[in-house]
């Protein structure tokens, strides 16, 4: 075998060059084959089966976390074993190893902006990085930067050290064990004060390429909505045992926007009754039931001035009363806060309240409320601590916070919740847009040293308005700023039109005059109610802005018919005699009429205030119905009725004092 093996080095004598042949020396004699060039020689077959094998092989999922990311030395070192690299060029091995282990390396587990995890495989899906975008460039070039000068300023210290340590022990000592220097830091590990700023995280911590599309180019796919199981499931693995869920509720629509059974569903907590005898915790099994807040965000949409919105506020506990059902009669409802992030009215209390409260504060919602929004003006940030600022600094001196998230998710990959990650002075928030489902999964904000954390969550399904929407005015749907709309007539045999037909609004007796005040953002027409029913249809084409898409007419069904039976007389009596009653005390004296209203709620949209008048007497006994209106929507849904709320009246007040304080013309 040895001999078979050494006559392959040989040359046959037809392949020999003439030279070789007409030479007189004598041929040299074929060494004799090592151990290892008979190894290879045998496996070179093996080699090329191996070849034509794929170069992607598939890999499991632990594996490939420890590959693509910074958990321990121990840890990689394995992952390189599993994996391996048959490459004859190692420029080339280690050219496709520097691409592709920086970025992984220097990724969170999860995006701060939409909570999903970090990947750089799938470019449609959210938590994708890409390098084509400048900022992630860069931060590969300042942690490249800022890891070469710490090893740099690492070797330069042991070399001084070394060479103090050699000065002390003579030419011919043993070299001393290093000592701590700082915190117990070996020399090796110090790490220079200056380089630790306590700066913006945006300039290290980036977002992934769909939250950077959401924030600069208004574009993104929606992610799917969970389910209000997957949110209970969330709450059961909470690391805290003191928790506290906070419900939120767009001002816009409300009560729409509430969750059904929300005590029921979560396990929460039953309102406090006004029993001055009811208990402020309660136990199940053993476990502290969170408590429940509701906050109803964007409260600013209702009125111009905060004293004008706090005059809702019986207005808000009676309809969130009565929409809690039988649990709410005799529920007290002093956890209800109307905020608005965008004027910061009542955001102190509230971050107020989740900073002495600590523990896990979770923010529960329905898609696009206001959740994010809610986070960014009420997180209890710890920037009144200046005092402690040195402190902090050199507890994070010593901390990696990449490595310790990978740590987590490997020590617990069954949890739902991803690791929580580093305590910042100033965190990298959710992202806010007016995207419904923008937030893919829990994303945790830690706060107050440890004190506890807030968890914004995924919002859950609200409606699907939006489906029947063109992609371009989708973002018309949502009332970013309040609406000072003009009240209109609906003249006998007229309907309204809202959206170019996306909502008719028809009184159904065709003899009644209606009034109509819209606080939405969609344009809104009135016209003939048989050409109205031709537009929204869609066999006559409709001359203002088209929002709905081709075919939504074939959709179009009746949601049902709605009661005026709300009545507002006293806030629509004549001027002059509300002055009356207002500045001198006397009676309201019987009126001949009565001024019929009801609200009429667009999910997610807005509503619209419908006010009629009618007789204060009966013309006959067995007259006893409300005056009615029918709505038509797609599939009959995404539509309710509440009582009104009388927002109208603060934009006919300011309308008098404009024209009072009009300066008059001198001819």
């Amino acid at each position: 075998m040895y001999e078979a093996m050494g006559a392959i080095d040989k040359k046959p004598r037809s392949l020999q060059s003439p030279n070789e042949k007409s030479s007189g020396f004598p041929e040299p004699r074929v060494p004799v084959m090592s151990l290892c060039s008979r190894a290879a020689v045998l496996r070179n077959p093996r080699l090329n089966l191996l070849r034509l094998l794929p170069k992607s092989t598939p890999c499991s999922p632990a594996s490939r976390l420890c590959t693509q990311s910074r958990i321990a030395p121990q840890l990689k070192v394995f992952a390189d074993l599993r994996r391996q690299h048959r490459c004859f060029s190692t420029t080339r091995f280690r050219q496709e190893q520097s691409t592709v282990e920086p970025l992984a390396d220097y990724l969170p587990v999860c995006c701060p902006g939409c909570g999903a995890f970090s990947q750089t495989v799938e470019a449609n899906e959210p938590g994708y990085y890409g390098t084509s975008r400048k900022s992630i460039r860069k931060l590969l070039a300042v942690k490249r930067d800022a890891v070469e000068s710490q090893n740099e300023a690492a070797n330069r210290a042991s070399r001084e050290i070394d060479g103090i340590l050699a000065e002390q022990n003579g030419p011919r000592g043993e070299a001393a064990p290093p000592r701590p220097i700082e915190d117990g830091a070996f020399p090796d590990d110090a790490v220079d004060p200056e380089n630790n700023f306590l700066g913006s995280p945006e300039q290290l911590t980036q977002v992934c390429d769909r939250c950077h599309d959401l924030i600069h180019h208004n574009k993104a796919v929606s992610s799917p909505k969970p389910t209000i199981l997957a949110i209970r499931n969330y709450l059961e693995e909470s690391p805290y045992k003191n928790n506290r869920v906070y419900h939120i509720i767009d001002a816009a629509d409300f009560p729409m926007s509430l969750v059904p059974r929300i005590h029921w569903a979560l396990m929460l907590q039953e309102q406090r009754s006004r029993n001055r005898r009811s208990t402020k915790e309660k136990y199940q099994r053993g476990r502290k039931l969170p408590p429940l807040s509701f906050i109803i965000t964007r409260s600013d949409l209702l009125a111009a001035t905060k004293e004008q919105v706090d005059s809702k506020m019986e207005y808000i506990r009676t309809e969130l009363r009565a929409a809690l059902g039988r649990s709410g009669k005799e529920a007290r409802l002093g956890n209800v806060h109307m905020i608005s992030a965008h004027r910061g009215w009542w955001t102190k209390e509230v971050k107020e309240e989740i900073r002495d409260h600590g523990g896990g504060i979770w923010v529960v919602g329905k898609a696009n409320v206001g959740k994010s929004s809610f986070i960014e003006a009420c997180f209890p940030k710890d920037s009144k601590n200046l005092a402690k600022v040195e402190e902090w600094m050199e507890r994070r001196r010593d901390e990696s916070e990449i490595p310790q998230q990978h740590e987590a998710a490997l020590r617990n990959p069954d949890s739902l919740l991803p690791p929580a990650p580093r305590e910042d002075l100033y965190p990298v928030l959710p992202v806010v847009s007016s995207l419904p489902g923008t937030t893919v999964s829990p994303i945790r904000i830690p706060f107050g040293r440890g004190r506890g954390e807030v968890i914004d969550l995924p919002g859950l399904e609200r409606g699907l308005l939006e489906d029947f929407v063109k992609d371009e005015h989708k973002r018309d749907l949502i009332m970013t700023k309040r609406v000072k709309p003009e009240r209109c007539t609906i003249k006998p045999g007229q309907s309204l039109l809202v959206g170019g037909g996306l909502v008719r609004i028809t009184p159904v007796n065709p003899e009644d005059t209606v009034m109509s005040a819209s606080f939405l953002s969609l344009e809104t027409h009135i016209t003939n109610t048989q050409k109205a029913h031709e537009m929204q249809t869609e066999e006559r084409p409709y001359r203002g802005t088209v929002i709905m898409k081709e075919g939504t007419g074939s959709t179009i069904a009746s949601a049902g018919k709605f009661d005026l039976k709300w009545d507002t007389t006293m806030s629509n009596l004549p001027t002059s005699l509300a002055k009356a009653v207002r500045d001198k005390g006397i009676p309201v004296p019987s009126l001949p009429y009565k001024v019929m209203s009801a609200d009429i709620l667009i999910e997610g949209c807005g509503w619209i205030e419908l006010s009629i008048q009618i007789r204060s007497k009966r013309s006959t006994e067995d007259e006893f119905s409300y005056p009615q209106v029918e709505v038509f929507t797609p599939h009959g849904k995404h539509v309710a009725s509440r009582r009104p709320i009388e927002c109208w009246n603060f934009i006919a007040e300011k309308k008098k004092i404009d024209k009072r304080n009009r300066p008059r013309l001198r001819h």
